[in-house]
């Protein structure tokens, strides 16, 4: 019975395991799972009671057992009291009938006044080995014996062994069975009808919406309308609250792009007047070339770039010779003009090789990076003669330069390079104007220490200057 019981609870479990207890139940493994534990729970309930019930049964039917027993005894007794063997062997007659009953017998024993045993039934060897807590003991009427009867099984085995089996067994085909007619119809109307939910709600359209449809399984129930009614609403609702973001954010791409288009446009502006702003700040307002400030910049940029990549740079000082001359014959307007004209025509011949500015009055500089004084030279020479040729206004005004040249040297500041260039544009003027001096970098003689801490002295070769011929470049040493 155990092992029936045992396989029973096993099968069921593996039952329940397969068809309810998994990971993430859905609808219908929830809705199952409810009604089994619901089941099972009345279930235990009626077990109980017919436990109770059968226990009770089997007790009355026992106690009868035993009356009757009682009541055969006390009649054979009665019917032969002088001759006690043949009424006990109508006893023996008696117990062997009573074998067919339900509630069957394991020893019955009749005791004298002594507590000897005069009966034994089967035999005594059963009666003794039988435990004396289990007989039940009983005075007869009108007799000094005693009946004591032993029942087969206790109580509550007899139950199980005589009616709870039958019902374990109907019980476990009934839960089998309620679980799989359950699964099928649970599963092919409310999972149906699930899915056909949410495959509606899917394919809701915010931006037009329409109600959902209700099930015609679940229609019927009407929490489930409650619930569609609900998700309506809120589906309404995001409809509309969607259509107002839609608005609001329009408007807020309308008034973003104004913004950003206003915004352009000012950038715009102020990258114009910053143009505008620069221009003037860095350009000579009369000959729109270069002014001082702007130069100071670039001459130390370019220096500072020359020596770190050891390339060659040289600097023009030009000075357009006897100008006063020219503003006291012609006028300070007429002398604006030559030097306007004269900055674009230097502007020409430099191009984009060098950079020009207004150095100061009547004076220019004109930086020429990567140009060694060979090609400095001739940049300077053919400098001079343009402005020699060119004529001026309508008055034909004519002008000659002076230039002083000079490269930079890897020792040198660029404060030296510039009294350099200076002082060889001073001696242009000085030995004749109208002609190009180049001052050749003169180191004194230094000590140089070397890596083993020795000494050398270098001299550098200095280049005499050529006659003061006109039109001829001068070499001047500084």
């Amino acid at each position: 019975m155990v092992i029936l019981i045992g396989a029973g609870a096993f099968t069921l479990a593996g039952i329940y395991k397969g068809f309810i207890v998994v990971p993430r139940r859905s609808a219908v493994q929830f809705i199952l799972t409810k009604l089994i534990a619901c089941y099972l729970a009345v279930m235990a309930i009626v077990l109980s009671v017919f436990i109770v019930w059968s226990y009770h049964h089997v007790e009355q039917h026992r106690d009868n057992i035993a009356t009757q027993l009682k009541s055969s005894v006390e009649a054979a007794l009665r019917q032969s009291p002088d001759d006690v063997s043949k009424a006990l062997e109508w006893l023996a007659i008696g117990t062997n009938l009573s074998q067919s009953e339900k509630v069957p017998l394991q020893a019955i024993a009749i005791l004298s006044e002594e507590g000897h045993v005069l009966f034994a039934w089967p035999d005594a060897q059963q009666v003794a080995d039988t435990n004396s807590l289990t007989f039940n003991v009983l005075n007869l009427k009108d007799s000094p014996f005693t009946l004591a009867i032993a029942f087969s099984e206790t109580l509550l085995e007899n139950v199980f062994t005589q009616d709870l089996w039958l019902f374990v067994v109907v019980f476990l085909c009934q839960l089998a069975l309620l679980l799989i007619l359950m699964k099928y119809l649970v599963r092919r109307g409310i999972s149906r009808a699930f899915s056909s939910f949410m495959r509606e709600l899917s394919l809701v359209n915010l931006r037009h919406p329409s109600p959902l449809q209700a099930d015609s399984f679940l229609g019927q129930f009407g929490e489930y309308r409650q619930v569609l009614a609900g998700v309506n609403r809120v589906v309404l609702s995001l409809a509309k609250s969607r259509g107002e973001l839609t608005e609001i954010n329009l408007g807020l791409e309308k008034h973003i792009q104004e913004k950003t288009a206003s915004l352009a446009e000012r950038n715009e502006e102020l990258l114009i007047l910053n143009k505008q702003l620069s221009i003037i700040a860095n350009t000579d307002s009369l000959t729109q070339v270069y002014n001082r400030t702007r130069f100071d910049v670039l001459f130390k940029e370019h220096v500072e770039h020359a020596k770190r990549r050891s390339t060659p740079l040289s600097i023009l000082l030009v000075d357009l010779d006897d100008f006063k001359k020219v503003n006291d014959r012609f006028g300070h307007q007429a002398g604006d003009q030559v030097l306007k004209h004269a900055a674009q025509l230097i502007q020409t011949v430099v191009g984009e090789d060098g950079v020009v500015a207004r150095w100061g009055g009547e004076e220019f500089a004109v930086l020429l990076p990567y140009f060694d004084l060979t090609k400095a030279e001739a940049k300077a020479e053919s400098l001079r003669a343009s402005v020699a040729k060119a004529r001026f206004e309508e008055q034909e005004i004519k002008v000659t330069t002076s230039i002083g040249m000079a490269q930079l040297n890897q020792f040198e500041t660029a404060s030296q390079l510039l009294k350099r260039a200076d002082d060889a544009l001073y001696d242009a003027k000085g030995s004749g104007r109208n002609r190009v001096i180049i001052a050749y970098y003169e180191q004194n003689p230094t000590q140089l220490d070397l890596a083993d801490g020795e000494f050398i002295e270098v001299f550098d070769a200095v280049s005499e200057p050529s006659q003061c011929v006109p039109g001829v470049s001068q070499k001047l040493p500084s």
